[in-house]
């Protein structure tokens, strides 16, 4: 095989020759299977002849017909003859028909006229003798065309593999490894590698594919070197100038996509110009309003800082006045627990004088029925006087006794009269006690009312004290965090004033950047 034929005539021949090959040994192979069966069938024929014979024998003995049996036997004998050709058969099968014919035949006439059977059985052995000589010439071809078509079967499959070892060699030589060297110069084209050409000896498909995998990369390469000529020339500020090459295929495309970036560019470049100069107009105005916004935080930060100074007096101020309604609070609760002590002292004072107004009422019950006992007393000191007059001189010392009865019932009711007296009078002064006391009670009570009243008001104060101490701090918090806008502010000012200073060097820098690239 040479470097100009192609994988299919090297596939082609090959497969011309496998046919052969395949053709000649089925029909070698097929030729021999048709012997060996017909070798086969001779055997069992051989044999059948043998197993006849002596069945003929044992008819003509035992007296049957063996007439059918007989011309069986004659017949395959007959048919033997042109059935095998080769080895000792042939000969074998004659010495049999001859034996048949010239002993065996006439050993029967005899035994069936003389009925003498040792001359039939010696020659029946003997002929059985020579078929079974017969048997094995035919079972010694059947073993030998066995054996040749296992060499045959062992040589065919040694020429397949024979064949597919040439086949697969060919097939490695002139596919596998091929396209394993195309593979990896696919690969190589894959990773950009396109500076190298793809080489293969042999004008085969494979050597086509190679051509056209070179012109394929020649023709990439050209487009690689335009597209980075453009990108250079673009990349050198020109975004005019154009190349002569034209793309095909679907390769157009990347050439109207160029073409429209070079337009984009151009298009933006102008306006990049046009927004640098608006850019530098807006960070004059951005410095301007920056330099007015840092003016106006410095004003609202003072502001704030006053405001944040009034505040911390107020509250100071309002802790004072939150301090002096504790104290009067506290001075308050102290009048107010002395009021209380003092309350409940008239309240004690009222009901001890009520107790002895009690006293003093149940005295005068008392004193009211010792008048009345002094009464009775005077009134049987009367009764017992009348009857002493009466009684004349026996009644004298019981006039006497009356007497001093009396007396002591008058002094008695003088008692009496005297401490029911002295009682009213205590009792006018314990009635004059109470509504003094009362009265201070009602005084005290009414002062302890008032104080509630103070102590409510100085509550309310202290809870309005502490709602605008909230207030004020809030208020506080707010101006810190106002204070902290306006800090912001001024930062924010300051960061704007930077960032229009760098705008206005940015929009400088763009304008030089964009003279740079030549647009019309």
């Amino acid at each position: 095989m040479n470097g100009q034929e192609t994988i299919a005539g090297v596939i082609r021949k090959l497969l011309k020759r496998v046919f052969i090959m395949v053709v000649a040994v089925v029909g070698i192979v097929g030729f021999s299977l048709y012997l060996f069966t017909s070798y086969v069938a001779l055997v069992n024929d051989a044999g059948v002849v043998r197993g006849g014979s002596q069945r003929i024998v044992k008819q003509v003995l035992a007296g049957a017909d063996a007439s059918k049996t007989t011309a069986k036997i004659e017949g395959l004998l007959s048919g033997m003859g042109s059935r095998m050709h080769i080895g000792s058969f042939p000969a074998k099968r004659d010495e049999v028909e001859k034996y048949w014919q010239g002993e065996v035949k006439p050993a029967i006439a005899e035994y069936q006229q003389s009925k003498n059977p040792a001359h039939l059985l010696e020659v029946s052995e003997t002929y059985f003798d020579k078929t079974n000589a017969m048997v094995d010439a035919a079972q010694t071809m059947v073993d030998v065309m066995a054996v040749i078509l296992y060499i045959l079967l062992l040589a065919f499959i040694a020429a397949v593999y024979l064949v597919l070892k040439r086949v697969t060699n060919t097939f490695e030589e002139r596919v596998v490894q091929p396209l394993s060297a195309l593979e990896g110069s696919v690969n190589q084209l894959a990773q950009g590698h396109m500076s190298q050409k793809f080489s293969y000896p042999r004008q085969d498909e494979i050597g086509a594919l190679y051509k056209l995998l070179n012109e394929m990369r020649q023709e990439i390469l050209g487009y690689v070197k335009d597209i980075e000529k453009n990108l250079d020339t673009m990349a050198g500020g020109d975004l005019v100038s154009t190349t002569d090459m034209q793309y095909i295929g679907d390769y157009a495309p990347i050439q109207q996509n160029i073409n429209h970036i070079r337009q984009t560019l151009c298009q933006e470049m102008q306006n990049m110009g046009e927004m640098a100069s608006m850019v530098a107009v807006s960070a004059g105005e951005v410095s301007k309003v920056s330099q007015s916004l840092a003016e106006g935080a410095m004003s609202q930060n003072e502001t704030v800082q006053d405001l944040q100074n009034k505040i911390g007096e107020a509250i100071k101020e309002n802790a004072k006045v939150d301090t002096l309604v504790d104290n009067a609070l506290s001075a308050r609760m102290q009048t107010k627990n002395s009021i209380a002590a003092t309350q409940e002292q008239m309240n004690n004072v009222v009901a001890a004088m009520q107790e002895i107004s009690d006293a003093s009422n149940e005295i005068r019950s008392i004193l009211g029925t010792l008048d009345e006992i002094t009464g009775q007393t005077a009134l049987l000191s009367l009764n017992a006087s009348i009857e002493a007059a009466r009684a004349g001189e026996a009644g004298r010392g019981f006039a006497v006794v009356a007497e001093n009865v009396r007396k002591l019932a008058e002094q008695s009711a003088d008692s009496t009269q005297n401490i029911q007296q002295l009682i009213s009078r205590a009792l006018s002064a314990i009635d004059r006690g109470t509504q003094v006391v009362n009265a201070a009670a009602d005084s005290l009570a009414s002062t302890g009312q008032n104080t509630e009243v103070v102590d409510e008001a100085f509550r309310k104060l202290k809870e309005q004290s502490a709602a605008q101490q909230v207030k004020m701090e809030a208020v506080n918090s707010l101006s810190t965090d106002i204070l902290g806008v306006v800090t912001d502010n001024s930062a924010v000012s300051e960061e704007c004033a930077a960032s229009s200073t760098e705008l206005s060097n940015f929009s400088d820098s763009l304008k030089e950047s964009v003279n740079k690239f030549r647009t019309n």
